[in-house]
């Protein structure tokens, strides 16, 4: 049996794809999990980080934002609409 490294491991987790994965950030945020607009920056601080640190295939995907969305967050840490 081959060894997984670390890094490996990390970028093969699944980002809300079912019960057995992980919820991203942005799923927590648009189902009104954050007391406030302060502490959802944190997460999203937080989950960029731990994407920056090879968490899930990309740190798009980890924050669980499409395209648009993490290009509002680089250019101005805009967190992503409600829906």
């Amino acid at each position: 049996m081959a060894k997984s490294s670390q890094r490996e491991m990390r970028q093969g987790i699944v980002v809300d794809r079912g019960l057995r994965d992980v919820s991203s950030v942005t799923s927590w945020y648009r189902a009104d999990h954050f007391k406030s607009e302060e502490a959802a920056q944190g997460a999203f601080e937080l989950a960029y980080q731990q994407g920056m640190d090879g968490m899930g295939e990309s740190v798009a995907a980890w924050m669980g934002m499409n395209e648009t969305e993490f290009d509002a967050w680089m250019r101005r840490k805009a967190l992503p609409s409600k829906k």
